[in-house]
């Protein structure tokens, strides 16, 4: 999980402030016929201010092979949003990709298949983009959600 949460702080999407906001949206994981919500790991107001962490990452058992299906609430879904996984190859090296930019409420949902069968995902976070941008244009973090796989 250590190594998913120096991919996050690498990504595109960055977190700035602290303080708690009103609403918590809720992304929701299915796997190997358990599904689990899960709160915001850290979540900020729209423009990216006044961040506040709020949960510890959930843990959720997935199999080598198995995919996972993420909903996300409506609020993400209208936003912009992307998940970025970690998961272990068959060679044992570890690997971290994710599925771009999301949402633009077209998207409520994801299925998430590792290339191989053999393949073991570690761990998953989504992250929700804030109104605010950076000078590269890139937008900044307002959350994410976290899960750490077990197998």
């Amino acid at each position: 999980m250590r190594r998913l949460a120096c991919v996050m702080a690498a990504s595109v999407l960055v977190l700035t402030g602290c303080s708690l906001p009103r609403h918590h949206p809720e992304v929701t994981f299915y796997a190997n016929g358990k599904a689990i919500r899960v709160e915001p790991a850290v979540y900020c107001d729209v423009n990216g201010d006044n961040c506040a962490e709020q949960s510890q990452p959930a843990q959720l058992r997935v199999p080598a092979g198995k995919v996972v299906q993420i909903s996300v609430d409506g609020q993400l879904a209208d936003g912009i949003w992307e998940a970025v996984f970690l998961y272990r190859d068959s060679a044992g090296r570890e690997q971290t990709t994710g599925t771009g930019l999301l949402g633009k409420g077209e998207n409520f949902t994801y299925t998430l298949a590792l290339p191989n069968k053999t393949d073991q995902l570690m761990g998953i976070e989504i992250h929700e983009a804030a109104a605010a941008v950076l000078e590269t244009g890139q937008p900044l973090l307002r959350g994410y959600w976290a899960v750490e796989v077990t197998d």
